[in-house]
């Protein structure tokens, strides 16, 4: 049976291509100018021995998210690219029921992508590169910009998990262009009853007087 990294080398890797994206094995990105990424991760799942099923993710990683994820170490995670574990929203992206590894399961949050006995490879890559190209690749392209993100936290469009609450991702998206007067707005509406909450406002105050990178 064809591995998934073939498979997906084949089926996936000339779209995201097309729209932009580099590959490095199962992870496809997508660099904004500002350091924030767009993230598309293809996740094995070792639940049937006749068939290869795995979980496609997406993930939208603000800079200011990875520095505030990695402050107490920043001197290294500065260095490095960010990753999924930084992500301010996070997605599934549903297969259609064919290509499903259970059909009935097919959810907007969490649903296994599958190929092997009794589906196609074939046909499991058109669709994948279909919902890719229609769906999934505009959306991770345009929740790079910060106001269109903090737009659809506000009002969703999608089902999506949001790794921080309201205020601290508002912060997060607006901190590095608020003034001073702006950035006491932002951390007035911070949710406190959350662990690290003074801390995480200092860490703001700091970054936006150019204390922090």
């Amino acid at each position: 049976m064809m591995s998934l990294e073939t498979w997906t080398r084949r089926y996936v890797a000339p779209v995201a291509k097309e729209a932009g994206l580099t590959r490095k094995g199962l992870l496809y990105r997508l660099a904004h100018e500002n350091g924030d990424h767009a993230l598309l991760e293809f996740r094995p799942r070792h639940l049937d021995p006749a068939m290869e099923v795995f979980t496609v993710k997406a993930f939208v990683v603000p800079a200011t998210s990875w520095a505030w994820s990695y402050r107490k170490s920043w001197e290294s995670a500065r260095k490095k690219a960010p990753d999924a574990s930084a992500a301010l929203v996070q997605w599934s992206v549903t297969p259609p029921e064919n290509v499903a590894f259970t059909p009935h399961a097919v959810g907007p949050l969490d649903a296994d992508w599958a190929y092997g006995a009794g589906v196609d490879p074939d046909t499991a890559g058109r669709a994948v590169a279909e919902v890719l190209r229609e769906v999934t690749l505009p959306a991770m392209r345009r929740l790079l910009d910060r106001e269109q993100l903090w737009a659809e936290i506000c009002r969703p469009g999608f089902a999506f998990h949001r790794g921080r609450p309201p205020g601290w991702a508002r912060m997060l998206l607006h901190v590095d262009e608020a003034s001073p007067a702006e950035l006491e707005e932002l951390a007035s509406q911070v949710e406190t009853d959350y662990p690290v909450a003074d801390e995480f406002i200092a860490w703001a105050r700091a970054r936006a007087a150019g204390h922090l990178g």
